[in-house]
């Protein structure tokens, strides 16, 4: 016998040639399992640096630490590691200007941008309808209806305003011109001359009110009005020939922050977003002036005004033709209340709709602002319209509970005069948005009247406030730096996103739209300020003797004291992800805490994630609606690069595991099959040694043409599906394949080529026969029969045990890294980079073990070919014999299905941090797929005991 290298790989080769079919199927299996790994462990790594890279890439937003004061904090803020989003307009102040320059101070912070909420400025432009075109030219008189509608909530909402009303006659009518006027005697009507010279007192004033007869400012009495007009001849009070017009206020909210100017250009580049105008200086206080007849100076508060509007809002206009009985109504009536109560219920015909943006509105408001002198000083202080700051409004945070996970805002009504006081004399409160008569879920409103400075008036001055917005440019929100989109964070200094449906169907109701905020103040979403002046400023507003706050409660009063909201920093040089910086930014952070005593975010690494809030039906159509309300989530890149780091490593392992189970099951069964011919040459004179070697050849080689195979298979499957990976790694397959064969081939060829071979040789003599009678259940016969093979059970259970423990990681893994550790931005970003790898290895997985399931049990049929034969003569039916072999599968697929579920759940415990509701649900599910799989996978097997020669096994036994 030759026993030289050369001899030994003739007959490793001989072998393989006789043994084809477990040759090739060894060699596919473990191919496969090599092109697995490779493209899975290559993808994975390819993942982990796209997802590195990206949170790399969005890792430092507009500023690193957010300053508040402590009570400005929610408790779901603390829960949940998160900073809420859109709080600015409910709060006032906390952090005084020491405490502001001990921060400035700190060692490492480059720049600390302080924002101080000053209030809500109301501002109002008149919108002109000119109704020339709607006008009957038969009729001698006629009324006119202009019925505006405010728009908003995405359209849910339809808010009708108090109409105005236009009594037009073709013939001329009289009015008292304003210089002959007398103070204090009223405006006497106008009147109608017919055309026999009979002279009508039309449109009456209305009469002088008590104190208790003041109505809520969106009251619809004290928001109509009544425009006469006549033909040819006549003129207004002004002496200018009357034009068929009337006249709609658009009021607009702002709301006015202060912020340092250098700090807010160096985080924000405020100053780069200027788009007319100048920018603020550094520094820059209000100037002082006086105007003539005025005692005392006032002073210009310097002013940038965002040049659009961040408001959901728009008017819808509708004119209706009254019927022929109204004009009579007007001539007739002498009291103005009563017309128009009576004029609104009258019938009319619709000649026209309009729908108005607010763009052009908005435009025109801000021309007036910075050309506030073109109005002159009256009509100013009559409209409130843009210079003085007479007043200005604050409200309190949203009414919320908590429900679930998420928060309900609760609806919190308060007192609508605290906004002005309306009359039933037509016009009168038009300078509040109608939207305040909707739905609140914020109270604590306050108004903060100016005192000047408590002058006492002298017989002949002329009493004005004390303070003025002085415009100096506009800015562009859109311009101002905010960072990229997946590291935003609180900045609704300048921007607020609104909010989308967090459940189908408000998503549904809204249409697809978002939920922006409007003009209601006192609703769920604030606008951003789009109002800003500096904190040189600020003293001229919260000096403790310039304005009256009612109601006088202590809380309501503005904070002389510490008018600073938050504070926003950045620190100095670069930060990375890496621990250094990280741990250098906690320093700064902790420094700072303990300077001041404020509240310290560290927003670097964070991301946008959703809150749901549910907010409340409105009063003009918006039912309820659950939101998703932009937060922000702390500390999501140093998660997600964790994660990345454990998922990248956790895949290669599990699926080298995977494969290498698979690989030692084929050649577990390969070399049991050869037990009688090792046991002949052994009885050759061949050793342990030769026997190892001539088994190591076959293995090797076998390894080898797998290795080439899954190369090949590797660049395919990343071809196909589109992967990224270095072709250098799919060569690994090649070395990979060769130590796995030997690897998962080495404990079966050691027990195979043990001594004894008389033991080997010996046929098996059936003690079932003796030692048992006639099964009376399958179940009974099955589970016996899993007990006899112990080692044979716990390899098949083994199997399935991986492969179940395999899609319990991964499936839980995939959940988590799509919901429990994103939920953000950044992280959404990331986990579609990661699905492709998920889902690869999930079928690689379950492949694999539906193999080896199958290959076990393959070899138990193998084994036991005579004992099934004894069966079938002794009368046993196929479906019995097949009956028999799926409950044996189904066993082990139970053994193993639960400790696979066990052990993949605590695997993914370790990797999300703690067993949830839905990692139970995903190991649940494994376990009964796996399950499932152990059945399914008794195909080939049963085809196998289908084709058994029953009465050659017969005579063997």
């Amino acid at each position: 016998m030759m026993r030289g290298g050369a001899s030994m790989l003739g007959i490793a080769a001989s072998q393989w040639r006789v043994r084809l079919r477990r040759s090739l199927a060894l060699l596919s299996m473990i191919a496969v399992a090599v092109a697995g790994f490779t493209v899975l462990t290559g993808a994975a790594v390819t993942s982990r640096l796209d997802a590195v890279g990206t949170v790399s890439a969005n890792y430092r937003p507009v500023y690193d630490l957010l300053v508040r004061p402590k009570d400005a904090v929610l408790p779901l803020e603390q829960e949940r590691n998160l900073v809420q989003s859109g709080q600015l307009a409910g709060m006032r102040g906390g952090i005084t200007h020491d405490q502001w320059h001990e921060i400035q101070a700190v060692r490492g912070v480059s720049v600390a941008a302080p924002v101080a909420m000053v209030g809500y400025v109301m501002r109002t432009v008149p919108v002109t309808v000119d109704l020339s075109d709607h006008l009957d030219p038969t009729a001698e008189r006629q009324v006119l209806r202009v019925q505006p509608t405010w728009a908003t909530d995405a359209g849910l909402s339809q808010i009708p305003d108090g109409p105005a009303f236009l009594y037009a006659t073709r013939n001329r009518l009289d009015v008292v011109p304003n210089s002959e006027l007398k103070s204090g005697g009223g405006l006497p009507p106008p009147e109608e001359v017919d055309a026999d010279g009979q002279r009508v007192k039309i449109c009456p004033a209305a009469p002088a009110i008590t104190a208790e007869e003041w109505l809520a400012p969106t009251d619809l009495r004290a928001r109509s009005s009544l425009t006469c007009v006549g033909g040819m001849g006549s003129t207004d009070r002004e002496g200018k020939a009357m034009r068929p017009t009337v006249t709609l206020a658009w009021t607009v909210p702002f709301l006015m922050a202060a912020v340092d100017p250098e700090s807010e250009a160096a985080l924000a580049g405020l100053d780069q977003a200027v788009t007319s105008g100048r920018y603020f200086t550094s520094a820059e206080a209000p100037t002082s002036r006086r105007l003539d007849g005025m005692p005392y100076p006032y002073s210009v508060l310097p002013i940038l005004v965002a040049d659009r509007p961040q408001v959901d809002r728009t008017l819808n206009v509708t004119v209706q033709r009254l019927n022929s009985d109204a004009p009579e109504l007007v001539r007739r009536s002498a009291d103005d209340q009563r017309l128009r109560a009576a004029l609104v219920n009258e019938s009319g015909t619709p000649v026209a709709q309009r729908a108005m943006s607010f763009e052009e509105p908005y435009q025109n408001l801000l021309d007036r602002m910075l050309r506030p002198d073109d109005l002159g000083v009256e009509y100013d202080l009559a409209t409130s319209n843009t210079r003085w700051l007479d007043q200005f409004w604050t409200v309190g945070p949203p009414k919320r509970v908590r429900a679930g996970n998420g928060l309900r805002a609760q609806p919190d009504p308060y007192d609508l005069k605290i906004w002005g006081q309306g009359a039933d004399d037509g016009g009168s409160s038009r300078h509040v948005p109608m939207e305040f008569a909707d739905t609140s879920v914020r109270s604590e409103v306050a108004v903060h009247r100016n005192l000047a400075h408590g002058y006492e008036e002298q017989p002949g001055d002329v009493s004005m406030p004390d303070a003025a917005l002085g415009a100096v440019g506009t800015f562009d929100p859109a311009k101002v730096s905010l960072g990229s989109a997946l590291s935003a964070v609180p900045m609704d200094t300048y921007f607020n996103p609104g909010a989308e449906g967090a459940d189908e169907a408000s998503r549904q109701a809204l249409g697809g739209r978002r939920l922006a905020p409007n003009s209601n103040v006192t609703g769920l979403l604030s606008q951003p300020p789009l109002m800003l002046t500096t904190m040189a400023a600020l003293p001229a507003i919260f000096d403790p003797g310039a304005y009256s706050t009612e109601p006088s409660y202590p809380e309501y009063q503005l904070n002389t004291t510490s008018p600073i909201s938050v504070v926003r920093v950045r620190l100095a040089g670069d930060v990375g992800i890496d621990p250094v910086s990280r741990e250098r930014v906690r320093l700064i952070a902790e420094e700072i805490a303990q300077r001041t005593g404020l509240q310290v975010d560290i927003t670097l690494g964070s991301s946008p994630t959703a809150v749901t809030v549910h907010y409340p039906a409105g009063n003009y159509g918006r039912p309820d609606l659950a939101v998703a309300e932009p937060w922000v989530q702390k500390g999501v890149a140093s998660v997600l690069v964790r994660a990345a780091d454990r998922k990248s490593v956790l895949l290669s392992v599990l699926v080298l595991g995977v494969c290498a189970l698979a690989v030692l099951n084929a050649n577990t069964a390969a070399i049991r099959a050869r037990r009688t011919e090792f046991g002949i040459l052994t009885c050759l004179g061949w050793g342990r040694r030769h026997l190892l070697q001539l088994m190591f050849i076959e293995i090797v080689g076998i390894g080898l043409a797998a290795g080439i195979a899954g190369t090949g298979l590797a660049l395919g499957i990343a071809f196909g599906l589109g992967l990224n990976i270095a072709w250098i790694h799919t060569l690994l397959a090649v070395p990979a394949a060769m130590a796995l064969a030997l690897l998962a081939g080495g404990w079966p060829a050691w027990r195979a080529a043990r001594p004894d071979p008389g033991e080997i040789i010996r046929p098996a003599v059936p003690g079932f026969a003796l030692r048992r009678q006639a099964p009376r259940r399958l179940v009974t016969l099955a589970l016996a029969n899993l007990a006899r093979t112990p080692g044979r059970t716990a390899l098949g259970a083994l199997s399935l045990m991986i492969g179940v423990a395999a899609l319990t990681m991964l499936l839980a893994i995939t959940f988590a890294f799509r919901g429990a550790i994103t939920g953000t931005l950044l992280g959404d970003a990331i986990t579609l980079q990661a699905r492709t790898v998920d889902h690869i290895a999930v079928a690689v997985t379950i492949m694999l073990g539906i193999v080896s399931v199958a290959d076990v049990l393959y070899l138990n049929i193998s084994e036991r070919a005579a004992e099934f034969a004894l069966f079938g003569a002794v009368g046993w039916t196929d479906a019995m014999l097949n009956r028999l072999v799926i409950i044996e599968a189904i066993g082990m697929g139970a053994i193993g299905g639960t400790l696979g579920a066990a052990a993949g759940l605590g695997a993914a415990a370790a990797f999300t941090g703690g067993v949830t509701v839905p990692i139970l649900w995903c190991s649940g599910a494994a376990l009964v797929f796996g399950v499932a799989v152990s059945a399914l996978s008794v195909v080939v097997p049963i085809a196998v005991l289908r084709r058994l020669p029953t009465a050659h096994l017969l005579a063997e036994g």
